[in-house]
């Protein structure tokens, strides 16, 4: 696996998740860094979002989704700033 530098890392977290992504992100670090995206409503798009910008991987049957190591980087990096 590859190391992601600061300057890559900084240039993925410039990617725009909005506040709502961000929340749900926070969701699937509480549940244990995976969460069932097949029920309740938008919980899919909201994981698509988080997906577009690597912080989430979709699993193949779209039912389930887990956090990446750059999600739990980027979590990290809101816990500080706040």
């Amino acid at each position: 696996m590859k190391h992601q530098t600061d300057p890559a890392i900084d240039e993925l977290m410039a990617r725009p998740l909005s506040e709502r992504a961000r929340g749900f992100l926070r969701e699937v670090q509480f549940a244990g860094g995976r969460v069932d995206i097949s029920v309740g409503l938008g919980r899919r798009q909201l994981a698509r979002e988080c997906h577009r910008c690597g912080y989430l991987h979709i699993c193949e049957d779209e039912r389930a989704a887990k956090l990446t190591g750059l999600g739990q980087a980027y979590l990290d990096r809101l816990m500080r700033a706040n």
